[in-house]
């Protein structure tokens, strides 16, 4: 989202922060801290909770549905302990009560309890802040090392596969980051979301980089045995 700017300090200020919050549950997205998400609210009951949320403190908890969603997702399906809340930053009003929204990722949070399951989910939730470890600096330099790696494999026709990551970031939001954009299967993404423990998240997306990269090697080297054969013909 280029060209789009926020006031952090007011955006990630939760001093009064109620400790209640709505949920959007939905079965594609993974929503992480310091990140943001463009979403189109179309469905009435949510449509209703921007409404009701939009003056007050517009924080919406972002949480997976779990697999079998499809048979009640009119009501109210089984959905992920874990989730991210985001406040949102922009709003577009459509004529036809239809909202544009674009969420700033705050925290993880555990769902407590539900509190409200009408029209929409409110819910009590518990802040779960990051745990930090020793050394996270080794961790940061050897994912920026498998991204430079990555990037460095791929040619010219391949490149809108390249990993973009500013890694001057922290661990914690690097991590994040890359999760976000570089990871397409939500339960991989979920799993990363539960992770409290930064070195433990660094070490997920090491694996993923790492796995990345044995794949595309094996199929460059098969790629050149098979133009190695044909040459010999």
């Amino acid at each position: 989202m280029k060209g789009f700017t926020i006031d952090l300090k007011e955006v990630t200020n939760l001093q009064s922060f109620s400790g209640v919050i709505p949920l959007f549950p939905l079965a594609t997205v993974v929503f992480f801290p310091n990140t943001l998400l463009p979403l189109h609210v179309f469905e009435p009951r949510y449509r209703q909770m921007v409404s009701d949320i939009i003056n007050a403190e517009r924080i919406i908890g972002m949480v997976l549905l779990k697999p079998g969603w499809e048979k009640d997702y009119q009501g109210n399906p089984e959905i992920y302990k874990v989730a991210c809340m985001g406040r949102i930053v922009s709003v577009e009003t459509l004529e036809d009560g239809r909202f544009n929204v674009v969420l700033y990722g705050l925290k993880r949070v555990r769902i407590l309890e539900i509190v409200k399951d009408s029209p929409y989910r409110l819910a009590r939730v518990k802040i779960l802040e990051d745990m930090h470890g020793t050394n996270e600096e080794a961790y940061r330099e050897r994912i920026i090392e498998l991204v430079s790696k990555w990037n460095g494999m791929l040619g010219k026709e391949h490149e809108s596969h390249r990993i973009n990551i500013d890694t001057r970031l922290p661990l914690e939001n690097l991590t994040d980051a890359f999760a976000s954009l570089n990871i397409s299967n939500v339960f991989e993404k979920q799993e990363l979301l539960e992770e409290v423990s930064v070195p433990k998240r660094a070490e997920k997306v090491i694996s993923h980089l790492e796995t990345r990269l044995q794949v595309i090697s094996a199929v460059a080297k098969r790629r050149n045995q098979i133009l190695e054969k044909r040459n010999l013909n």
